[in-house]
């Protein structure tokens, strides 16, 4: 069985129990890539923030102000809109050597399913310990930069980074699913005539 994803979330080759839980996947699924291709506007938005900080810089001697804060901001906003998709492809760096010697074994799913529960477990963590963060960040106004030169707020970096994180959490969880559906499905070997 393959380790490679179907697309749909699920480890292996493992199908959906019904119908109703292929959907709910299909629309987190969307709810993913929507954070991907909004990820991949804020790379444009840097680019443009940076270059224009750079030409300002060269041509005017004056450069863009805030582009320090917006790159800081920018970059961990990436970061936490495109984990999900991340994990959904099954592309994070790993070191898959034993995966690929037990390829087909139990032991396999075994140690994916306890990889994917620990992901989860590392981004739930993140999510819980993001929203009293973003409460605080909201009520109490929040703000990075100078007063007077450029300010950004700071309560929507920390609901991407909840909603990065809690989408990261969910995507582990549907593939340590995966990984118990595998392991719950009887092999070939095991089947009776």
């Amino acid at each position: 069985m393959s380790g490679r994803s179907r697309g749909d979330g699920t480890a292996g080759g493992a199908p959906l129990p019904h119908r109703f839980g292929r959907s709910v996947c299909g629309l987190f699924g969307g709810a993913v890539v929507g954070l991907d291709m909004l990820g991949a506007v804020v790379v444009v938005v840097m680019m443009i923030v940076v270059n224009t900080d750079v030409l300002g810089r060269w041509l005017f001697n004056a450069p863009f102000q805030g582009t320090a804060e917006l790159s800081e901001i920018g970059i961990v906003a990436i970061v936490f809109l495109q984990i999900a998709r991340t994990v959904r492809e099954r592309a994070l760096t790993r070191a898959d050597t034993l995966l690929n010697i037990l390829s087909g074994r139990r032991i396999e799913q075994v140690i994916r399913l306890f990889c994917n529960m620990a992901g989860a477990t590392v981004f739930g963590i993140i999510a819980h310990g993001q929203y009293p963060r973003l409460i605080a960040s909201y009520s109490g106004g929040y703000f990075k930069g100078n007063t007077g030169v450029f300010t950004a707020p700071v309560w929507p970096l920390d609901m991407i980074i909840l909603a990065g994180a809690s989408f990261a959490c969910i995507q582990f969880l549907l593939l340590a699913a995966g990984n118990g559906r595998a392991l719950l499905a009887p092999r070939p070997s095991e089947e009776r005539p």
